[in-house]
């Protein structure tokens, strides 16, 4: 994993996104397959809504930091879909 992906998974605001409970555990399963256009059309449209909120813009950092690391094939609806029930739930 590049560093670049690891620094922005380390921001602890992205632990209340991705791990609400202080846990993965008993969260649900989103898959591993590639997030549908649909899925990354309407992220974007929440984080431009919440543009400057410093936990979207964590997410943002995060995703464009697994979108541009080579390690990774394509970003998965399990980046995704905690992302979009966090910002929709804003």
């Amino acid at each position: 994993m590049a560093d670049e992906v690891r620094e922005a998974g380390r921001n602890p605001l992205l632990d209340k996104v991705y791990m609400p409970n202080g846990s993965l555990i008993d969260y649900g399963f989103f898959g591993g397959g590639p997030a549908s256009e649909r899925q990354k059309n309407y992220l974007r449209a929440l984080l431009r809504k919440h543009a400057g909120d410093p936990t979207a813009e964590a997410i943002r950092a995060f995703l464009n930091a697994l979108r541009t690391d080579p390690e990774f094939e394509y970003i998965t609806v399990a980046d995704v879909a905690p992302a979009i029930e966090w910002l929709r739930r804003q």
